[in-house]
């Protein structure tokens, strides 16, 4: 138990020293991802692409507010072909000198289009999930940055994926 409240004291007072360098009260984040298939999805789909948008509040204590959103779609196999909009609440931890956990939940829209022999069929659901990862914030200028992070996503129906995301930071 004492391990465990060094080690979460540790986090906070490093947490409190990277943050007065992020103090920027707001930014919109547009990044480009690759999304690797896991689970029961990598037997229907091959490596994916996304672009999102992301606002960022500032919270305080070293934690930033998100919400993120856009498209994305995973390359075709087996006929199948696979996008999604995802609809993300979360939220960042600075840990120290740019480095940050953070956990994501939320809903994925999903269009599944299946088409062989000529015949074509389209379904859509909506499924929920979570994730956590970690990123790595670069400050270009006051008024810019570059944020780098990766994900494990998790999705109920075995849709999951792993993420890697390069985001341009607009500060204001």
């Amino acid at each position: 138990m004492k391990k465990l409240f060094t080690t979460f004291a540790a986090l906070v007072f490093f947490a409190g020293m990277s943050f007065a360098q992020y103090n920027h009260p707001m930014a919109i984040d547009v990044a480009g991802e690759l999304n690797f298939p896991m689970s029961s999805l990598s037997n229907g789909a091959t490596t994916g692409w996304a672009t999102t948008a992301r606002y960022e509040i500032n919270m305080g204590a070293g934690f930033t507010g998100m919400i993120t959103s856009g498209y994305g779609a995973f390359a075709q196999n087996n006929n199948l072909t696979y996008s999604y909009v995802p609809l993300l609440v979360g939220a960042k931890l600075y840990f120290v000198s740019g480095w940050y956990g953070m956990v994501e939940t939320g809903y994925h829209f999903y269009t599944v289009d299946y088409n062989a022999s000529g015949v074509s069929t389209s379904n859509s659901k909506s499924e929920w999930g979570f994730s956590v990862g970690t990123g790595y914030e670069i400050p270009l200028s006051e008024s810019l940055g570059l944020d780098l992070s990766t994900k494990y996503q998790y999705n109920t129906d075995d849709l999951s994926y792993w993420n890697t995301r390069a985001g341009l930071m607009f500060y204001f």
